[in-house]
């Protein structure tokens, strides 16, 4: 099975847009397997309410290990079934926390095995550091496509065409995972790389 990553800086709506994105795809429930450096993978099963409350949080961090979980995705006749793994928010600097620090190296790991990217950012925040980082990584893979978040809030819409500019020849996928919107996009490029 295929797997993608979900992966950007910390509190751009990564575990959102994955919860979210599970519920546009028809599931009522998911299976989530928490993968800890320090211990046994195991494994919870979440209503998307439950999931929505339990994993998403406004302080940054609150992905702590690699959390995966299988969508099943329309293709054709039939459907395709990807692993899509939420990550750590990555950063520039050195996180004091060094659990976090490990779940960031795991995080970095998880790009090696993946054959889809994709990159979340809001689009208020300039492209530096990690971003871009992962934006040159990911020019170079197929299946990267730079997602900008939070397009439902005031000034994303007018960063846009910036953005498009920047992650040329990778394509960019306007979404706010809060208000559910462009996750059809987000499918569309799932399909196109199952």
């Amino acid at each position: 099975m295929k797997e993608a990553i979900v992966i950007g800086r910390p509190n751009v709506g990564k575990t959102l847009l994955t919860i979210n994105l599970a519920e546009f795809l028809g599931q009522r429930r998911v299976e989530v397997m928490f993968r800890p450096r320090d211990g046994a993978a195991y494994t919870r099963i979440y209503s998307i309410a439950q999931a929505r409350a339990d994993l998403v949080a406004e302080t940054p961090h609150r992905t702590r290990c690699l959390q995966s979980l299988v969508l099943s995705v329309p293709r054709g006749k039939g459907v395709r079934k990807v692993v899509v793994t939420d990550t750590t928010g990555l950063c520039d600097e050195i996180h004091p926390s060094s659990a976090v620090r490990r779940a960031m190296a795991d995080t970095i790991r998880s790009v090696a095995r993946a054959v889809i990217i994709l990159h979340v950012v809001d689009p208020l925040q300039p492209l530096s550091g990690v971003d871009l980082d992962i934006l040159r990584f990911g020019q170079t893979q197929e299946g990267y496509a730079l997602v900008a978040n939070m397009m439902d809030l005031p000034g994303r819409a007018e960063r846009l065409p910036e953005l498009v500019r920047a992650a040329r020849p990778a394509p960019v996928l306007a979404v706010s995972a809060l208000k559910r919107t462009g996750l059809g996009e987000v499918r569309a490029f799932l399909r196109r790389h199952l």
